[in-house]
């Protein structure tokens, strides 16, 4: 690739000073002033901690062939190509410089504010046992040609996508697609087979402006798909009808789950164990393989997409049957003194909502919520959060979950205040996370359930009381503890 098709990719006339440079080649394309070297092109996006075009001294020192941004430098030695939307430029720029590997491959994209991580972990394990090779990109880690791949945020910056893409020797990559990824353009240039719509519940309104400007980032997924493209989308959440209608009216192929009897997949009853449907008038079932009735509409969906790639009902029930679960969601743990431990990744009043009322069916005894907010996040669905957890649990600590910049004392007290205006009488504040867990895990006896949520499968940020690094080492650690000193539990 040649600097003169920067130009014709950007449709952008190659002015005087750039001509004589025009057939360099170059040899690759970066946003990362610190990853420039000779001969690359280097975009300049500004982001919301820091901006792209502080840096360009930087990447002209490190051997930049050509600068692609939104504001002109003074006095550099290299030229400068002027853009409206750096960001989108990059995505066309990596897409042709990787030579557009998405074409190549059948993609699933899945979003929305829960199950992302359950859907692709699901499709991932029910293509590779039924004889895809199957990439993955989302929350809990990357996957490609068969090994981990480190390193990235749930949706990966578009020059990584495409470099991955390029790499990847894989029949089918699922996806995980963030409300960021979509906004801030990490998705240019690549073209989906298959999209999922999960639902859409009060979160990142840090970031999007309104529930309206988050259901519009979320929906761009929609009109990325290729030309035979299939939605599959669950409408019993408004925010998916929404979508389903707005899509069927833009002439797209769409496939409507829920329980209205228009609906393409009819659902009959849904359970912690199941889902029985109808489709084409016939009905049908499927084992959920993780605890909880939301994960058994994440089951059909991912059914739903494998079942367009050609996998039969028969494969998917076998291969349900061996899901080995997933890291932070639903992760069960036994302890000595006869109380069960759930960590998940539930960080919204939606999903503690289900995880606690999965809980209770499951469990006879008490239930105790641990958990916390980030700090520098959506501070407005943090009440509810607390009424869910206030109505669903017998009794719930607050805590602390990633700081994010934000004192410890601020946090408290934002913690103490929230409990003062919107807390019951059963709960309690003990800021120290590690504490935390090993209060709630004590006071338990035979049959109660302590349910930690908000990190999942993440490590800590930042050094509790004790030394651990997430809630899982937490949990493991002090179930040793408790079996060497297991007579003060008989």
């Amino acid at each position: 690739m040649k600097i003169n098709k920067v130009f014709e990719l950007l449709n952008i006339a190659p002015q005087p000073f750039t001509k004589l440079g025009l057939e360099k080649d170059i040899t690759g394309i970066t946003d990362d002033s610190r990853q420039v070297s000779p001969g690359q092109v280097f975009t300049a996006v500004e982001g919301h901690e820091a901006d792209g075009h502080d840096y360009i001294l930087e990447a002209c020192r490190n051997g930049a062939a050509l600068i692609v941004g939104s504001k002109k430098p003074e006095n550099i030695p290299v030229p400068f190509l002027y853009v409206e939307h750096p960001r989108r430029a990059l995505g066309i720029l990596a897409a042709a410089f990787y030579q557009y590997p998405a074409r190549d491959k059948r993609i699933i994209g899945v979003t929305g504010t829960n199950g992302k991580t359950t859907i692709t972990h699901l499709l991932h394990h029910l293509l590779e046992s039924s004889g895809f090779s199957c990439g993955r990109f989302g929350t809990v880690g990357n996957y490609m040609n068969g090994k981990s791949v480190e390193g990235f945020q749930t949706t990966p910056g578009v020059v990584d996508l495409h470099k991955c893409l390029y790499e990847s020797r894989d029949d089918v990559i699922v996806m995980e697609v963030s409300s960021h990824g979509l906004d801030q353009h990490r998705l240019e240039g690549v073209s989906f087979d298959i999209t999922i719509f999960t639902n859409l519940q009060q979160d990142h309104l840090d970031y999007h402006p309104s529930m309206e400007e988050y259901f519009k980032a979320k929906s761009k997924l929609f009109f990325m798909m290729k030309e035979r493209g299939q939605a599959i989308i669950h409408v019993d959440d408004p925010w998916g009808d929404r979508l389903s209608n707005l899509l069927r009216g833009e002439g797209l192929a769409v496939t409507s789950i829920g329980g209205n009897d228009a609906c393409d997949i009819q659902i009959d009853e849904v359970s912690d164990e199941g889902i029985r449907f109808l489709e084409g008038g016939k009905p049908s079932y499927y084992p959920t393989p993780i605890a909880g009735v939301y994960n058994s509409y994440n089951t059909l969906q991912a059914c739903t997409a494998a079942a367009y790639l050609g996998v039969s009902k028969g494969t998917m029930v076998d291969a349900l049957e061996s899901f080995p679960g997933i890291p932070g969601r639903f992760e069960q743990y036994s302890m000595p003194n006869g109380a069960h431990v759930i960590i998940d990744y539930a960080h919204t009043a939606d999903s503690i909502r289900h995880i606690l009322q999965t809980a209770a069916r499951q469990f006879d005894g008490n239930i105790t919520h641990v958990f916390g907010f980030r700090g520098n996040r959506d501070e407005s669905k943090r009440p509810s959060m607390l009424q869910a957890s206030a109505e669903w649990s017998d009794g719930y600590i607050l805590t602390l979950d990633d700081l994010n910049a934000v004192s410890h004392e601020d946090m408290t007290a934002a913690l103490s205040k929230l409990h003062e205006e919107e807390g019951r009488a059963h709960g309690r504040i003990i800021p120290d996370r590690t504490s935390a867990i090993k209060t709630a895990v004590e006071a338990g006896g035979e049959g109660d359930v302590i349910i930690i949520t908000g990190k999942g499968h993440e490590t800590y940020k930042q050094s509790y009381q004790r030394p651990f690094s997430s809630d899982r080492e937490t949990i493991v650690n002090l179930r040793n503890e408790m079996k060497t000193d297991v007579h003060q539990y008989q």
